[in-house]
């Protein structure tokens, strides 16, 4: 069904929805949602216009086309901190169904390469000649140890026999009734193991994939997050803390617009406004609510950043989007460049280079890519089947805007000695990245909608389309 359409299913079942529950204050979750955004030179108001009337229905159209629909993952890793089989969900809404090889398109089926290297004799001749052997050895070292450095997710090894491709479109992000202790410790595990402390804040936990303890007294204390103590960090942490923290209000608001509501042995998907007001209402956070919504239109301004650099790569003639079919690939490719244009003259881009710039940032830089790249290995410990999946895709979509942003070799030039790529997995999970922020901010418009009309419903007596 067109994602467009699933929208107006949602708004209208929320007006049916509210008629049957008590009364709302119409702006309680949204009266402090506005203004500029933490760390960048946004504002909520122009980045929400932006995103639902022109960024929304083009990457929705986007994320239908065949090349973006696939997605190989290995949903088998096994996982590294707790046991990954304690609190396995056994509810057939947390199940994915893999694809049947014989159902791909062609080109997807085969792994066909999304750059093409095109290289006559002469040239290779010519390579040889003038490289020695040391030399390409060399390169090639050089080349490693750039990704080790900047590495922000593990290189997937795509022919291992648990790798399967899976249609996203059949196995869509929506809750499916897996919470409670077992989903908890995923994102407590992400957020005190990897988010970096204040310095004065004392923390005591253990780390297994640095294998040290942190620094500090033995006194247990939680790391609150507020405005004040993200004051007290450099720009880099707090950074990583707010991607961190919006990627999770995005996940927290995509399972509140389709929630799974199971009732005399039937489920049915829904949106559901008490979820979302207990996860983003003031009054229920202590008052976090406003900056966990605040942080979702910061990561959605990581990731348009990326998609705005990135756009001199796709514009490469040997850069392809491959399914087998001509047609559909040029029309793929062209609807895909017409979204990055559009984020290329977005007027208040986040400026990537204010970070990492001073002495220490080279050691900073490296363990920044390593607290993420812990956070990808973290999502093989959900024990939800659909939701280790949109997880994974959704971090290593976040992890590859990050390479684009901080990688040093020059986007879109073929010269360099070690040019730029990215892997077909790579570029599909940074469109969907995208796709599921824009489609939360576009979420955010309806709940918001539907809580004034909640309002004014309670004061007529009836609720009004």
């Amino acid at each position: 069904m067109d994602l467009r359409v699933t929208f107006v299913v949602i708004f209208i079942s929320c007006v049916f929805f509210l008629s049957n529950v008590g009364s709302f204050d119409a702006d309680k979750c949204f009266c402090q949602l506005s203004g500029q955004i933490d760390d960048c030179f946004c504002d909520i108001e122009t980045l929400e216009t932006f995103n639902n009337d022109e960024v929304y229905p083009l990457v929705q159209e986007l994320i239908l086309k065949d090349f973006f629909r696939y997605f190989k993952v290995n949903l088998f890793k096994p996982c590294l901190y707790f046991d990954g089989d304690a609190g396995l969900c056994d509810n057939p809404s947390c199940g994915v169904r893999p694809c049947d090889p014989e159902d791909l398109p062609i080109g997807i089926r085969k792994d066909e390469p999304i750059v093409i290297i095109e290289c006559g004799g002469d040239q290779l001749g010519s390579l040889n000649e003038t490289l020695s052997n040391k030399t390409l050895n060399l390169l090639d070292k050089w080349e490693q140890h750039d990704d080790s450095i900047h590495r922000f997710c593990d290189p997937e090894d795509e022919s291992s026999a648990n790798y399967q491709y899976v249609d996203l479109l059949a196995n869509p992000e929506r809750f499916t009734g897996y919470k409670g202790p077992m989903a908890e410790r995923i994102w407590n595990a992400i957020y005190e193991e990897n988010c970096f402390v204040p310095e004065l804040t004392v923390t005591n936990y253990y780390n297994p994939m640095f294998g040290q303890a942190s620094r500090g007294s033995s006194a247990k204390a939680a790391v609150q997050y507020t405005s004040e103590v993200l004051k007290g960090m450099c720009l880099e942490k707090r950074v990583f803390y707010r991607v961190i923290s919006g990627l999770h209000t995005s996940i927290n608001i995509h399972v509140c617009a389709i929630y799974l509501f199971e009732e005399h042995l039937t489920q049915r998907w829904g949106p559901n406004m008490a979820e979302f007001q207990r996860r983003f209402d003031p009054a229920q956070t202590g008052g976090e609510g406003t900056d966990r919504l605040k942080n979702l239109y910061f990561i959605y301004l990581i990731e348009l950043r990326a998609l705005s650099k990135v756009a001199e790569y796709f514009k490469q003639d040997n850069v392809r989007l491959y399914t087998g079919n001509s047609d559909t690939d040029r029309k793929t490719k062209d609807l895909l460049m017409n979204l990055l244009d559009k984020t290329k003259y977005f007027p208040m881009h986040f400026d990537e280079g204010v970070m990492f710039r001073d002495r220490k940032s080279t050691t900073l830089k490296r363990e920044f890519a390593e607290r993420f790249l812990n956070v990808t290995r973290i999502i093989d410990c959900v024990t939800c089947e659909k939701c280790r999946l949109w997880g994974k895709l959704q971090t290593q979509g976040l992890g590859t805007a990050l390479k684009i942003l901080f990688s040093q070799r020059e986007i879109g030039d073929e010269r360099s000695k070690i040019p730029f790529r990215l892997t077909r997995q790579e570029v599909v999970s940074l469109v969907n990245a995208f796709a599921r922020l824009s489609s939360s901010i576009k979420s955010l418009e309806i709940f918001r909608d539907l809580l004034k009309s909640s309002g004014t419903s309670h004061m007529h007596g009836h609720t009004e389309l």
